[in-house]
């Protein structure tokens, strides 16, 4: 079967049409993670203050000056300390991640489902988890050796000392962002046939996007500029309501008063709260956007019913 990407590419619009529920599920499960990121933010703010002051009284004293090792030493633990309250977040993230992209799949393939913005706790969410790491720690891999060729071409080059030489640089650098581009796309219906099929599909996708780079990859490029429009678009609501939460004077607060930036934070700042709120709403939206386009597609490929 084939399929249309430009058709594909708005799936993710006609899903909100059809059930705008959906969007407000959605982006209360993300709204969840928010207050859990602002939560984290304002009990650990001692160590962020503590990481902003150290760093201006080293940026201060300039960058020409000896840096003391004590005191980078506590900068770093402070920082340590800063971002090891988010650790816990981290599970939690992967989990929202799995539910909402395996809701997508479902609205898509498995309309029928229901129930609270087709969100559940079930298996199809644990094989969408696995696959989902499976696949990004695959890529992961090939990223870091693509790196270290690069290196390597680099290393070549230069004990070569030659003009030519920085050509094997830069073709070895174009080709290892087709090569990622390629796997991207080659491993971007996994999870729908997770979903669909209710079992876990690592290589799967190979087959079933055999043929069809070109269009998919087309396909996901309109879809990551509908995203970035939305974003942009977000902005003109969201900006305002952000200075009005206090967020906007951190430029000015931070080298006076390091701990006033954190009161924009405070979970009972009502300005931060609809902030918060908006943002998770277009974050759905935008996630809706992203990940419905290759459901889609499975399902035109596959010639399942578009219901």
């Amino acid at each position: 079967m084939s399929f249309s990407a430009t058709e594909a590419a708005f799936e993710g619009f006609r899903i909100v049409r059809r059930n705008p529920l959906s969007l407000l599920w959605w982006a209360a499960l993300y709204a969840v993670l928010s207050f859990a990121s602002l939560a984290a933010m304002v009990l650990n703010a001692g160590s962020w203050i503590e990481f902003i002051r150290l760093s201006e009284e080293m940026e201060t004293a300039g960058a020409n000056a000896q840096a003391d090792p004590a005191q980078v030493m506590v900068m770093l633990g402070a920082l340590g300390g800063a971002m090891a309250s988010f650790i816990w977040l981290l599970p939690l993230q992967l989990v929202v991640t799995s539910v909402l992209t395996a809701a997508i799949a479902r609205a898509i393939l498995r309309p029928s489902d229901g129930g609270f913005g087709y969100m559940r706790l079930s298996m199809d969410e644990v094989r969408v988890f696995v696959v989902t790491l499976v696949v990004m720690i695959a890529l992961f891999a090939i990223y870091v050796g693509c790196i270290f060729g690069v290196g390597l071409l680099i290393g070549i080059a230069a004990a070569i000392d030659q003009a030519w030489a920085g050509l094997l640089v830069a073709a070895g650098i174009v080709a290892s962002i087709c090569l990622m581009a390629w796997l991207a796309v080659r491993w971007s219906l996994a999870v729908p046939i997770t979903v669909a099929e209710r079992r876990m599909a690592f290589f799967d996708s190979f087959g079933l996007t055999k043929g069809r780079f070109w269009s998919m990859l087309g396909m996901a490029i309109l879809a990551v500029i509908m995203a970035l429009f939305i974003g942009l678009l977000s902005l003109v609501v969201i900006a305002p309501l952000t200075m009005m939460s206090g967020a906007s004077m951190f430029a000015g607060v931070a080298s006076d008063d390091p701990a006033a930036m954190f009161e924009a934070y405070r979970t009972f700042n009502p300005w931060m709260i609809v902030t918060a709120l908006l943002n998770a709403g277009v974050y759905a939206l935008t996630v809706s956007v992203l990940y419905a386009p290759f459901s889609a597609a499975y399902r035109d490929l596959k010639g399942l019913p578009n219901d």
